[in-house]
């Protein structure tokens, strides 16, 4: 159960925009003793984003979502990521990178949700 909000941030744009760059400068200005997640999204069976974004900081949690969009064929798959996100980091934000054909609207559907 969460006993606090969490602020979440959806990064989103089309293929090849720059979502991960901008994911990776967001983490590299990550307020000291605070702790983020990173929950990222790949339309393919196979990812590289959380690849790119990978760290050896222990204050940056990174899950990856892959083998469709997350706000359709990936919906389950997705929320059970951000519950375990959520349990095992307790982070103080979150950062969302769904797919460049991810649809923003949905994935806060999916976040609104009990």
């Amino acid at each position: 159960m969460i006993v606090k909000a969490i602020p979440t941030n959806i990064i989103t744009g089309f293929l090849g925009v720059g979502k991960t760059t901008l994911i990776k400068q967001l983490l590299a200005s990550k307020p000291e003793g605070e702790t983020w997640a990173v929950l990222v999204n790949e339309f393919g069976e196979v990812g590289i984003d959380a690849g790119l974004l990978a760290n050896r900081n222990p204050t940056i949690h990174i899950r990856e979502v892959a083998g469709g969009c997350m706000c359709c064929a990936a919906g389950v798959p997705t929320q059970v990521a951000i519950n375990q996100l959520i349990a095992r980091a307790k982070p103080d934000r979150l950062l969302i990178e769904p797919t460049g054909l991810g649809h923003p609207n949905e994935i806060i559907k999916l976040l609104s949700a009990p």
